[in-house]
């Protein structure tokens, strides 16, 4: 967060986070200017939160049903390799082939992380996510118009105007993110 904040995507935003959709999923919040840290400095942990009863959706954490049980990397390679799919990159390329279980699945994960994106913005009052990660920076041609669709027409008051973007910094936020605390 603190590099997009800086460097990246959310230069000059107040009210802003930082979402990695990759192996697991992570979240950096801004509000009102603060970078939220919470009590244990866990803020952000929001790829725990449960979105499903799914019982194949078993989280590395041991929760069932969680936002990275569903859809982090490691999830769609295990829980999308008994269908062919043993990794995100076979499933979406399946999927530019216009393979309709493919395209099915790929539908599947944006509507979790739709609802996951469209969450942090009403409850935080958000003006741009942000988005980067190995999942989604290699299928963000993909994955963003998806995401945004999620949005899209929901709650107007709350989401007319925010933007969702790909990470400025791209592949090598997490090269700048390190940098930031050391700048620190």
């Amino acid at each position: 967060l603190e590099a997009e904040r800086r460097w990246g995507a959310l230069q000059g935003l107040d009210h802003c986070a930082y979402v990695t959709w990759s192996t697991g999923i992570g979240v950096g919040l801004c509000v009102d200017g603060r970078v939220l840290r919470g009590k244990n400095g866990n803020a952000g942990h929001a790829g725990h939160t449960f979105v499903s009863d799914n019982h194949d959706a078993l989280c590395g954490c041991g929760n069932v049903g969680d936002v990275e049980g569903l859809i982090a990397g490691n999830a769609i390679a295990r829980r999308f390799a008994p269908l062919g799919y043993p990794d995100a990159a076979t499933l979406f390329v399946a999927a530019s082939a216009h393979q309709t279980g493919a395209e099915a699945l790929i539908d599947e994960l944006c509507r979790v992380m739709g609802r996951t994106l469209y969450n942090l913005v009403v409850t935080l009052d958000l003006q741009r996510i942000s988005l980067g990660g190995s999942v989604f920076w290699h299928h963000r041609e993909t994955l963003l118009p998806r995401l945004r669709a999620h949005l899209a027409g929901k709650l107007p008051a709350l989401t007319d105007g925010v933007e969702l973007v790909s990470a400025g910094l791209g592949e090598r936020v997490g090269d700048y993110a390190a940098l930031a605390l050391v700048v620190d």
